[in-house]
């Protein structure tokens, strides 16, 4: 590594494309020449890839809220989406949602499990609509909500809620 006195100049290393590795980066260093640090970019845009992350925030604010809701704060939350069978994100939240349905019928043995189903049913519910909100107003103040990710989103708001309804009994 080649060292001036205010500047550090890194090798070229192999590069991993998940790893930020900093190939052929320049970084400031303060070197005593009484000169300031360059302003760091404060830019909150971001880019989302075809709205899967927007679907992976989705996911955890949705079992955020239904977990709240349902009264299951102090226990251990869901496995992350990323960690869940299946290769919809619908399917990820419905699980994720069936799996805190376990652990609600767990804290509640005095129900039978039609009993159980139709009181989470409206809490799973509410806490989808109240993920959706949150991770809309998540992305709009980060300004990452473009009109196809947000209709990406509406579009797996309500598949997940008919399939809900579906796994309930509601429909």
């Amino acid at each position: 590594m080649a060292i001036d006195d205010d500047i550090i100049i890194s090798p070229i290393s192999p590069v991993h494309p998940r790893q930020g590795n900093r190939v052929g980066s320049v970084e400031w260093r303060a070197g005593g020449h009484g000169e300031q640090q360059p302003e760091q970019d404060d830019s909150a845009d971001i880019g989302l890839s075809h709205g899967h992350q927007a679907a992976e925030l989705l996911y955890s604010a949705t079992m955020d809220q239904v977990a709240h809701l349902a009264g299951l704060d102090h226990d251990p939350g869901p496995r992350p989406e990323g960690d869940l069978p299946g290769t919809s994100h619908s399917q990820h939240l419905l699980l994720g949602i069936a799996m805190l349905f376990e652990r609600y019928c767990q804290r509640h043995p005095q129900f039978s499990a039609r009993e159980a189903g139709l009181a989470f049913a409206p809490l799973a519910r509410q806490g989808l609509d109240r993920g959706l909100q949150e991770t809309c107003q998540v992305l709009i103040q980060l300004n990452a909500l473009p009109p196809a990710t947000q209709a990406q989103l509406q579009g797996l708001h309500q598949l997940t809620s008919k399939l809900l309804d579906e796994r309930f009994g509601i429909a």
